[in-house]
Parts: structure tokens; C-alpha cells; sequence
């Protein structure tokens, strides 16, 4: 049995549920043809375990030899594949879950998960049974073994999952792996970018404008608001101007027309159409509710 990848060499996860980003199984590499799994990434994080049995694993162009109770964990987006070194079949136990799930609370996410997930330093982390400081997280993954695959078992594996986590946050931060640096060096960047739109809203701005601001290109500025703020720059700009005008709708002696120029929108009719989009009603409409 051969893995599914796309035509990049991503990974097809077939997800327990549609819905929820994780998945849990025990296999064998004697499933695989040859005992070697296709090299394959994703942006999901795995864990493979060691059961019954020894297997290499190797990342990007890293090979480690996993013995029975040692443990593997792949970052996101790394190149990887396991395979049987001397012909003998092992059972392991392989994780995947997408960093998303486990915050979605913006603070959480940016201390705990990027830091990992984004840290170049952090391809892989080898875990072996005989080392004391390795034992704490290696009976976290465990614990995944426990869930049974009946109805309704996603709050406990996402439980595990975090308590999972938790002890790979610490076990790299006794080891000075995570830089705080690393992840909040374009904090300042986005405070510059935000800093522009709040002064500038009124006016024309253009994305190539935002991006300026910060001193960086389109591209990162995209990824920059994408990752602290979950919106494109435009659509936080949009929902800035739509913001004030929701404001300013509170005062019945401006004029809608008035209030989309306020705003920064070019016309009543724009700002309308954005107000609808954004917040499911026309401006008539919302200032006739709060006024009421």
C-alpha cells in the first residue's frame, strides 16, 4: 500500500472526519509495498511511535532509527517517509493532527503553536525511550492509544492532543529551541501596517500602500495579517471603515452618503454593498435597529 500524494508530493489525509482535522491509526510497514512509504509532506504534524519493532524514518534527507518505544515528530511542511532498514515488518503508531486545532484563540496560537510550527530550527524531533527527559511526552502519545474510535471521541482526542503539546512546548524550551524572537519579530511590522490604516483609512489606500507602510513586500504583508490578525489587508481595512461607519450610523443628522466618505469608500452605494456583505444588513436597516 503506497501513500496518496498530489502532484507536489503533499499527502491526501483521509481524516477520520471531514470536518476535524485528525486522524490516528495503528499500521504496518509490511502494508507498504517494499516496506518504504512514498516521501510526502503536509501541514499536518505527525507522530509515529515505535510498538512492536524497529523502523527508519527519514527526514528531509535525515535518517533516524526508531527502536521499539522511541517515537518521531514530523513538523509541518518537512519532507518525511518511514521505512524498513533490515526487511524486518514493525507496528507503529502514526498521529496527525493540523496545528489549527488546537487554539483558536489568537494569543494561545501566536506563545505556544507558531513558535513550533514556524521555527525553521524545528524539522523533527527524535524521542527515545531510554532518555528520562523524552519520557514525559512520550506517555503523552500514549495516550492517543486509549481513544477508542466510537462516536463523539474528538474532545478527547483533542484533550490529548493538547496535553501533547503542552509537554513538546516545554520539552523544547528546556532546550532553548524556541526563540521568542523568531516568532514575534513581525509583530512591530503589523503594529506599522495597522498604525497606516488607522491614519489613512479615510483615503485611498492600496495593498502595495499597506505593504509599504511595513517595509516589506505584497506577499509577506499578506501572510502577516493572515497570521496575527486572520484577515487579507484589505478585508481588515474594509472592516475598519465599516467599523466607523457603524458609528457613525448612530448619529441620524449625517447622511449615509456622507458616512461612506467618512469612511474611505468611494461611493454610498460600495459602502452599502460592503456593509451588507460584512454585516448582514444594509446601513438603513442597521441604523433603523439601533435607533429603535
Amino acid at each position: 500500500m503506497n501513500l496518496q500524494v498530489m502532484k507536489d508530493f503533499s499527502e491526501v489525509i483521509h481524516y477520520e472526519k471531514n470536518n476535524l482535522p485528525l486522524y490516528k491509526s495503528i499500521g504496518r510497514l509490511s502494508n507498504f509495498f517494499n516496506m518504504k512509504a512514498l516521501g510526502h509532506w503536509h501541514d499536518d504534524v505527525e507522530i509515529m511511535k515505535a510498538l512492536h519493532g524497529n523502523f527508519s524514518y527519514n527526514v528531509n534527507g535525515k535518517n533516524f532509527f526508531v527502536r521499539e518505544g522511541d517515537a518521531i515528530i514530523v513538523n509541518a511542511q518537512q519532507m518525511h517517509y518511514g521505512f524498513s532498514a533490515d526487511g524486518k515488518d514493525g507496528e507503529y503508531l502514526c498521529v496527525l493532527f493540523q496545528p489549527k486545532v488546537l487554539s483558536s484563540n489568537e494569543f494561545i496560537q501566536t506563545k505556544f503553536v507558531e513558535p513550533i510550527i514556524h521555527n525553521p530550527s524545528i524539522t523533527e524531533i527524535f524521542l527515545q525511550a531510554d532518555n528520562f527527559e523524552h519520557k514525559k511526552i512520550l506517555n503523552s502519545i500514549d495516550k492517543f492509544l486509549e481513544i477508542p474510535k466510537v462516536e463523539d471521541y474528538e474532545l478527547e482526542f483533542l484533550d490529548f492532543a493538547l496535553q501533547f503539546w503542552k509537554n513538546l512546548f516545554d520539552l523544547l524550551k528546556c532546550t532553548s529551541l524556541i526563540d521568542y524572537k523568531l516568532a514575534d519579530k513581525n509583530i512591530n511590522v503589523q503594529k506599522n501596517m495597522l498604525e497606516f490604516i488607522y491614519k489613512n483609512y479615510r483615503t485611498k489606500i492600496s495593498l502595495a500602500d499597506v505593504a509599504k507602510s511595513g517595509g516589506v513586500c505584497k506577499s509577506l504583508c499578506c501572510q502577516i495579517f493572515k497570521k496575527y490578525l486572520g484577515k487579507s489587508p484589505i478585508d481588515f481595512l474594509n472592516n475598519y471603515r465599516l467599523q466607523v461607519g457603524m458609528n457613525l450610523l448612530g448619529d441620524s443628522k449625517i447622511s449615509i452618503t456622507e458616512i461612506s466618505e467618512l469612511c474611505g469608500f468611494n461611493s454610498s452605494s460600495y459602502f452599502s454593498e460592503m456593509f451588507l456583505k460584512f454585516k448582514g444588513c444594509s446601513p438603513t436597516e442597521y441604523r433603523a435597529k439601533i435607533n429603535n
